[in-house]
């Protein structure tokens, strides 16, 4: 199973572009068989997708991705805390039309401490997929402690208030 999730809010664009791959069938690579079963968590989504089973929100969601061929999530903090650890295939999507574009910027800053595919935008998802990887801690020398991603996430957020002050936005 292809696992979607946008979080609580909406990612129109991103369900969008999933239900478009899904009625290209290009998922079928991830799957044991063919056509791969797409799932989404749609959120508020405007538009409801035509070729992918959806629900709004789903408790179990956590459940379903300890089992996806492929988990693609937009680039929120909490989706990435759950997901990033779980071992499974993963394509992190930033929403561009979040204030200040900050997930990109997440991602950016995630992308030196982990090994995962990340893209900057839906767009970018149909050419990311053969990217798709197992997310992995990255070693940097003369590390002895491995807080895991919660500290890891903790000190982006230090560091960018401490960069930003009081001329950030909320």
């Amino acid at each position: 199973m292809i696992l979607v999730t946008v979080g609580t809010q909406f990612f129109d664009a991103l369900i969008t572009e999933v239900d478009r791959l899904a009625a290209a069938r290009a998922f079928d690579r991830f799957a044991g068989t063919a056509p791969a079963r797409v799932f989404a968590q749609i959120g508020l989504q405007q538009k409801l997708p035509r070729h992918i089973e959806h629900v709004a929100f789903d408790r179990d969601l956590v459940n379903k991705a300890r089992h996806a061929d492929l988990i693609i999530t937009h680039a929120g903090t909490g989706s990435l805390l759950e997901f990033l650890p779980m071992g499974q295939p993963l394509i992190a999507v930033a929403n561009p039309t979040k204030a200040d574009n900050h997930q990109l910027e997440f991602l950016q800053a995630l992308d030196d401490v982990y090994d995962f595919c990340w893209i900057a935008g839906p767009e970018q998802l149909e050419s990311a997929l053969p990217r798709a990887v197992v997310p992995l801690k990255r070693h940097h020398p003369g590390d002895s402690y491995n807080p895991g991603i919660g500290a890891d996430i903790a000190a982006f957020i230090t560091r960018h208030a401490l960069v930003c002050g009081a001329t950030c936005p909320a």
